[in-house]
């Protein structure tokens, strides 16, 4: 009989130090993962913000990968006008994976010198805002808003094609009879005529330049006018200054 209890100290004993030896070994994993330091930061999602200027904002100083906080690093990137969204991610590799989204520019205003987000927000102006579409001359506040407004609804493949947006009211003796209007230059070299009121049509830019290029065997350069109530697009050679509509339409007012 005392043999038995012998054993069965033994087997417990045994036990117990397992059970020991298997909690100190999960300590020291945790332990591992606390003060596993942060090896690489990767940053996804961003076209306008570059990588080493988000990663400078963080709060990642002596902090590891899994203690770092990611309610902070949230916060002080969504502090940014420009950022609308943050996504975090950590692995126990010593990586922290960060996706970000963006507010679309739709253009920069020459005159207040600041960036016109998709929000409607207004940011400085940052070198690293390139191939933004410019807003080279004063336009009315009413005007502007609205057009702030119908730009959102732009595709972005298609307004990153502007360089330039010129306020270009048509006139007729020098009477303005449609104060909504716009000169959008295109990086292609063509120039579009559209007002606030018929906007939605610049979405069809692409397939509209297509048809032309087609039917003048191949690629062409001239004005494309999108600012008729009419379903006909009027595209012909154009000089800088148009003042008025093509011939046979009637103008918005």
């Amino acid at each position: 009989m005392k043999s038995k209890k012998k054993v069965k100290r033994k087997l417990k004993f045994r036990g117990l130090i397992l059970i020991i030896f298997f909690l100190f070994l999960i300590s020291l994993f945790i332990y591992y993962l606390w003060t596993l330091p942060i090896k690489k930061i990767t940053i996804e999602g961003n076209t306008y913000l570059k990588d080493n200027e988000i990663i400078s904002l963080l709060p990642t100083k002596n902090n590891s990968v899994l203690s770092i906080s990611r309610r902070k690093i949230k916060k002080t990137l969504l502090d940014l006008e420009i950022i609308s969204e943050v996504k975090i991610h950590k692995n126990y590799f010593g990586t922290l994976k960060i996706t970000v989204k963006e507010e679309n520019i739709l253009f920069y205003n020459l005159n207040t010198q600041k960036v016109i987000l998709s929000n409607g927000k207004e940011v400085p102006y940052q070198d690293t805002f390139l191939g933004v579409p410019t807003l080279i001359n004063f336009v009315p506040q009413d005007i502007y808003e609205e057009l702030v407004e119908k730009l959102k609804t732009i595709n972005l493949e298609v307004l990153n094609k502007v360089s330039e947006i010129e306020y270009s009211p048509s006139k007729i003796n020098d009477k303005i009879i449609d104060d909504k209007r716009f000169l959008f230059r295109m990086n292609d070299g063509n120039i579009v005529y559209i007002n606030t009121i018929n906007i939605e049509k610049f979405n069809n830019y692409l397939e509209i330049y297509e048809v032309i290029a087609n039917k003048n065997n191949g690629e062409v350069k001239g004005c494309l006018y999108l600012d008729s109530n009419s379903e006909n697009n009027h595209f012909n050679k154009c000089e800088e200054e148009v003042v008025t509509p093509p011939e046979g339409e009637e103008p918005n007012e």
